[in-house]
């Protein structure tokens, strides 16, 4: 790794965890080092998970874990290292929950519907086993290319980026290691692997998960009696109050505004750098600051008051 290239790393780090910063540049600045170093963190994955759906959800789950503990990262530079630790703690965790789910239902009574179930996931995890070692046997340009195109779901104009290539060359590597993937697996399995559209962007559902540190109820000192649930649904942030639905932001938009009127959601956060308060604006004027109440005392039902008066 360059010099210059340490310095970009560090810097994008900087300003993901940069409580001065808005939301919409935090999130930004991390789906860069998201969209830099998700191949890396799979092909990690692949290699300390049993098999491909494992490798990507542990993926995910580590990528969301360093966004939560940013703050806590020592030298900003050093970012892909700290991360390639949270993946492979991730890979032991969810062999553990594997490990811990076969014995339970080893510990099972014998049952006919028990047993189908338990030879179907079997049989998916075999052919996930299969298909990565396939994928781990490719060359390594080959390897990044479909594990960014096909695994992560990027398209090619981003796989091209991130290899530093061109599309031609992009796309030249995608096509050669599906051609070695369909001589190297059973014709049963590329039907319905390499015939697959690719997974949804990786990157995308990153993003979408960065929304759960908002979510959760938020009240008002002034006026209890007052507020705001806010949730995230799919790669969406909406907000409850009045009994009323406003979607906050979107991942295509990127923006803290709501949908239907004038207005901007902002959130502060405390010295730990954990969401506090809710602010919200309508034209421009502050209307009303809430505070993020803990888990264990948020209610799930949607408000039927809105906190827009207060």
């Amino acid at each position: 790794m360059t010099r210059n290239t340490e310095f970009e790393i560090a810097d994008l780090v900087r300003r993901a965890r940069d409580s001065r910063a808005s939301i919409r540049e935090q999130h930004a600045a991390f789906a860069m080092l998201v969209e830099r170093f998700e191949e890396m963190a799979f092909t990690s994955a692949l290699g300390a998970c049993e098999d491909v759906e494992s490798a990507r959800d542990a993926c995910q789950e580590a990528f969301l874990l360093a966004w939560r503990k940013l703050p806590a990262v020592r030298e900003p530079a050093a970012f892909g290292g700290w991360l390639k630790r949270l993946v492979r703690t991730q890979c032991a965790r969810a062999r553990r929950r594997v490990a811990s789910a076969e014995s339970i239902g080893r510990a099972l009574p014998e049952a006919q519907e028990y047993s189908c179930d338990a030879a179907e996931v079997a049989g998916r995890r075999e052919l996930q086993a299969l298909v990565r070692s396939a994928v781990m046997s490719l060359p390594p340009t080959e390897r990044e290319a479909i594990n960014l195109f096909h695994f992560l779901g990027e398209p090619l104009r981003v796989v091209a980026r991130t290899l530093g290539v061109t599309m031609g060359s992009a796309g030249k590597r995608v096509y050669d290691a599906r051609l070695r993937l369909r001589r190297a697996l059973p014709r049963s399995v590329t039907e319905n692997f390499l015939m697959d559209t690719p997974t949804p962007a990786f990157a995308r559902r990153v993003r979408a998960g960065m929304f759960d540190e908002l979510a959760g109820e938020y009240r008002f000192d002034k006026r209890p009696d007052h507020r705001v649930v806010i949730r995230r649904e799919g790669d969406v942030l909406a907000s409850y109050a009045r009994g009323q639905r406003n979607i906050l932001t979107s991942n295509r938009t990127d923006t803290l505004a709501p949908a239907e009127y004038d207005g901007e959601g902002r959130f502060r956060r405390d010295p730990r750098g954990r969401v506090s308060h809710f602010i919200y604006y309508e034209f421009g004027r502050r209307l009303g600051i809430a505070r993020k109440l803990e888990k264990h005392r948020a209610r799930a039902t949607p408000p039927s008051r809105s906190a827009r008066s207060s």
